[in-house]
């Protein structure tokens, strides 16, 4: 970090601690004590500054940089109520294996313990960030900058909290340059991948399943491609790998969840033999542990603890997703696939023509009005660039997202993991814009997700980011009132409101708003949207009635495997 002798604020041993690490964008919303940063970024020109209207958003947009770029951000804010707010963002960027540096500027160590505002005791939190550093002195402060930037960065990554106080921040000192070496685990996983090999090389019936360590493993996707070609095995993906594998090529089978298609579920279920790749099979994305494995499991996984943890496992592998997928088919190329092996491409072929059929038969892919989701989803998806990049917000309409809506590249679709927080879909827009600006980025948002962060449509248009926005507006928390549980607590659809206008807000904010409740109404108002210059929001009536994403898969798949 320069010269060890020369003499410098620490806001400018931060500000260049996170250039050198590659960081260019930083997330936040100024307050008294963020000053000494805030002064040092506004002052030199090598870093962006975006700032947020709630420190809810900070993080989520820091999350969307990243999963679209692969380029981490840093976010900034305030002591207690703003890293408190901040706290659903870490955490979901901890779940999603997201590096987030995060800057706290915090309270003066000789202050602590006395009440000064905002104060919050540091280990608050130690459950939401991957590390937490905490700085109360100026000499340790370059130390603890490259611990934590390090152990941010080092998968599987994750977001980092640096507590570092204001008066440190504000300070002039020179302090000692600091190096960490990165940690050192060497496995040696060779009789594993023989094991693998050996199982999956006798199985007559494989399935691949991608999970969020596909998405984060250089090289990750082509190579679980590879061993599928290999394997001719369908692929099922959990909801951040979703996309790993192009989802309009007939070896995709699903994404795993509530909303499985039934003949999906049978796929697995009916599996001599599951290869899961960086997953570490969490409630939301096995729905409650439920989806079957099949009958022998291969495990890879950069975390030992989800060994085990949520299925028995046959062959464990700790690895790097593409090194163990490369691994285990270089140990196939030389053998005999049984003669009675399935064909990968066919079973998941079927499998979507049936729940798609299934989803018309239903009437969900009508014209409109009224017109529902999966319609919605289907029309978005014929209406946008294959390249566009998609963020999508938690709710009943992520649900439908994940089966109806198709990602061909794990970079163009963006959507939370196991954490599930409401409110994410306009930031991480806001950082996927700012990521990509030569491409498209639509935000797909329910009504509900869409009112917990309203306020970043502000952002959005200061910044002039070109976001088009579509609200699939149920008037519903849809996720509660057509959950199971509802009827034990509550009449169905106890949670309906009458939803405000949306295109009023968005207009008052300085997009441009529009309405529609039909196929072709969306599809023209998606046209001028990309063409116009500007944010734009589409807001579209969907029947609060319609069937969850769960509901439509309560039906007995006819296929035979």
């Amino acid at each position: 970090m320069g010269d060890s002798t020369s003499t410098r604020r620490g806001g400018e041993y931060v500000y260049e601690a996170l250039l050198e690490a590659g960081i260019d964008l930083l997330v936040g919303i100024p307050g008294t004590q963020t000053l000494p940063l805030d002064r040092v970024v506004a002052r030199r020109s090598e870093m962006r500054y975006v700032m947020a209207r709630h420190e809810t958003a900070v993080p989520h947009i820091a999350w969307g940089y990243y999963e679209t770029s692969g380029t981490p951000a840093a976010t900034l804010t305030v002591p207690g109520p703003g890293e408190t707010n901040a706290m659903h963002g870490l955490k979901n960027a901890l779940e999603d294996s997201v590096p987030i540096v995060h800057v706290s500027a915090d309270v003066d160590p000789e202050d602590r313990g006395r009440n000064p505002i905002h104060e919050i005791d540091p280990d608050t939190f130690d459950n939401v960030v991957k590390e937490n550093v905490t700085v109360t002195d100026s000499t340790d402060l370059p130390a603890a900058l490259a611990r934590g930037i390090e152990r941010a960065l080092a998968p599987p990554k994750g977001p980092v909290r640096l507590g570092i106080p204001s008066s440190v921040l504000a300070a002039e000192f020179s302090a000692p340059t600091a190096t960490v070496a990165p940690e050192r685990v060497t496995r040696d996983n060779t009789p594993s991948y023989e094991a693998a090999a050996e199982l999956l090389a006798d199985a007559s019936r494989p399935v691949v399943y991608a999970g969020g360590g596909v998405r984060r493993s250089p090289g990750g996707p082509a190579a679980v491609r590879r061993l599928a070609d290999r394997l001719d095995a369908p692929v099922a993906t959990s909801y951040k790998g979703k996309g790993t594998v192009p989802e309009d090529d007939p070896r995709f089978l699903g994404v795993t969840g509530s909303h499985f298609p039934p003949g999906a579920n049978d796929a697995l279920a009916a599996a001599d033999a599951v290869v899961a790749l960086g997953t570490d099979f969490d409630g939301v994305t096995t729905a409650g542990w439920e989806v079957p494995m099949g009958d022998r499991l291969v495990h890879v996984t950069l975390e030992p603890g989800a060994i085990g943890a949520s299925y028995e496992v046959d062959v464990a592998i700790v690895d790097d997703v593409a090194v163990a997928a490369d691994a285990i088919d270089d140990r196939l190329a030389d053998r005999s696939a049984p003669s009675d092996r399935w064909t990968g491409r066919a079973i998941a072929t079927a499998v979507r023509e049936e729940y798609v059929d299934h989803v018309r038969s239903e009437g969900l892919l009508e014209e409109g009005p009224p017109l529902h989701t999966p319609s919605l989803l289907r029309t978005v998806r014929d209406s946008i660039p294959r390249e566009s990049v998609v963020t999508v917000d938690v709710g009943g309409f992520r649900l439908w997202a994940m089966q109806a809506f198709e990602a061909y590249d794990p970079e163009t679709f963006v959507a939370a993991g196991s954490w599930a927080g409401m409110g994410v879909g306009l930031p991480a827009a806001i950082g996927a814009k700012l990521a990509r600006p030569d491409r498209e980025v639509v935000c797909l948002t329910g009504d509900g997700g869409l009112l917990m962060c309203i306020h970043e449509l502000h952002t959005a248009a200061e910044y002039d980011l070109d976001i088009v926005v579509v609200v699939s507006n149920n008037g519903d928390y849809g996720v509660i009132s057509k959950s199971p549980e509802i009827r034990r607590y509550a009449d169905d659809h106890a949670f309906a409101w009458t939803s405000p206008s949306f295109t009023t807000i968005a207009e008052g904010f300085g997009w441009t708003g529009e309405s529609v409740d039909t196929a072709s109404g969306l599809e023209a108002a998606l046209d001028e949207a990309i063409s116009r210059d500007g944010p734009t929001l589409i807001d579209v009536d969907v029947p609060t009635d319609e069937p969850s994403a769960p509901e439509i898969v309560a039906f007995d798949s006819s296929l035979s495997l």
